[in-house]
């Protein structure tokens, strides 16, 4: 079988549009520069659109009373205040700009918008007043308002539509507006029906209500479920930010004192502080054992702290594939061979580069030989091997041991799990459990992947994919 295997305080700020909740900048206001040059594009594409259509329904559709002039010269307003917009915009796409900045950004939005509207009234006044079929075109900015701006923005947005909406209604009822009605782009021309005037006045205070109301409920359910995420994901960093730190200064202040004291029961197993006990020596050969799993741990976690640091690529060197491999087959035959074992290296000629760390590659493999010594019977073959996949670099360690078990390989590469078999064959075998989660985790930080592939008591090959350079 094989397996593959914001800044601290942010909670206090508040945001800049008028939402009440406290909490991190949301993407309504984190996005506002890219939301101002999108409505300048979308205000181009309207531009365009007036002015074609005022030129298709003359010329093309025959709506010989269309002011075509007039609507014309609407879309070229239009160009020109979105223009406007997205210049002022220009170079605050990017998130989290200075709360200054965005209440500018907002201030253009607010004023687009409220331009927009003017346009769109007088728009529809051109093209048949309360009876011409874009009147829908009202409930879409109230829609849009809901969804980008916030509560009270869009709230006062609302009745600002419904406002201009009911007093265009109400100005063709009474007679104080006179819309021009082109035959052909509208149904009647005939004069506006006073029971047309109510319903379209009492369907449109319906809608717009419910569109606020339904609206503004989801986006502020959407807005706080971010807002929760973003507070807890502000704490995760502010904790591994501190995990981090702690780990650098253990570490630090662990490695002399382990270091000294090694020394010294180094000193005391070669007689320099006089004639020993054979129990004593057997203390201190004890001593010097965990001392050295000690070492190998903090090793390990060094190994983790660099890889957590995010600085690969810019460390990262063009690495010889045979030269890594054949290195550390010529470090680790002794320790082979104390245990009755060989390892052999198969790495064809002309193979391409990797881009890396030497170090952290070196610690990878390293941990996947040691792995194949420890579970490797006596008498038994190591193989390290290296052949080109394009476009990636495939490596593996094929040992003779015991084997994994099926249910064990999906574990495998997680932090502190060994492999435990019930027979007894893994018990005297020493270990932190880390290794095989930190060969994951440099593979992975260069760009790769790691996997086994293993029958109970027939070995087991671990491999890393690799891209070449």
């Amino acid at each position: 079988m094989a397996y593959v295997a914001r800044a601290p305080g942010a909670e206090n700020q508040r945001t800049t549009d008028g939402d009440e909740s406290p909490g991190l900048p949301l993407t309504h206001m984190r996005f506002l520069g890219r939301r101002v040059v999108l409505q300048t594009w979308i205000g181009f594409f309207v531009a365009g659109a007036l002015i074609i259509g005022a030129l298709i329904g003359r010329h093309v559709a025959g709506i010989e009373d269309l002011d075509t002039t007039a609507l014309i010269l609407m879309g070229v307003v239009v160009a020109i205040y979105k223009t406007a917009g997205g210049l002022i915009a220009r170079g605050h796409a990017e998130p989290d700009q200075p709360p200054e900045v965005q209440q500018r950004l907002l201030r253009v939005m607010y004023a687009t918008i409220i331009l927009d509207y003017l346009v769109l009234t007088i728009a529809l006044w051109f093209v048949g007043g309360t009876r011409c079929p874009f009147l829908p075109f009202y409930l879409l900015h109230v829609i849009l308002s809901c969804i980008l701006l916030s509560r009270k923005a869009a709230v006062t947005f609302h009745w600002l539509a419904y406002g201009l909406l009911a007093s265009f209604v109400i100005g063709e009822w009474t007679g104080l507006l006179v819309p021009r009605l082109p035959s052909g782009a509208i149904s009647s021309t005939g004069p506006l029906d006073g029971r047309h005037a109510l319903t379209v006045l009492v369907v449109y205070f319906l809608l717009f209500g419910l569109t606020l109301v339904l609206l503004r409920g989801l986006v502020r359910t959407a807005r706080e479920g971010e807002r929760r995420l973003r507070t807890a994901n502000a704490e995760l960093e502010r904790v591994s930010r501190m995990r981090k730190d702690f780990l650098r200064i253990a570490l630090h202040n662990l490695q002399s004192p382990v270091g000294v004291v090694t020394m010294f029961l180094g000193n005391l197993k070669a007689g320099l502080g006089g004639t020993m006990t054979d129990k004593q020596a057997e203390m201190i050969d004890r001593s010097l054992g965990r001392l050295s799993g000690v070492k190998e741990f903090m090793r390990d976690l060094q190994v983790l702290s660099t890889l957590e640091s995010g600085r690969i690529e810019a460390q990262a060197v063009e690495v010889d594939v045979g030269e890594l491999l054949g290195g550390l087959v010529k470090e680790y035959e002794d320790l082979a061979q104390q245990g009755g074992n060989s390892l052999e290296l198969d790495v064809p000629e002309g193979l391409p580069p990797i881009r890396g760390i030497p170090l952290l590659l070196h610690e990878a493999f390293a941990n996947y030989i040691t792995n194949a010594v420890k579970y490797t019977p006596e008498g038994g073959v190591i193989k390290v091997r290296a052949r080109t996949d394009v476009p990636n670099i495939h490596i593996e360690v094929e040992d003779q041991g015991i084997g994994i078990a099926e249910e064990d390989q999906e574990r495998l590469f997680g932090e502190f799990y060994r492999v435990q078999r019930k027979d007894g064959a893994t018990k005297k075998i020493k270990g932190t459990g880390l290794g095989l989660n930190i060969v994951r985790a440099v593979i992975e930080a260069h760009g790769g992947t790691v996997g086994v592939r293993s029958r109970m008591n027939e070995g087991s090959v671990f491999y890393a994919d690799l891209p070449a350079a």
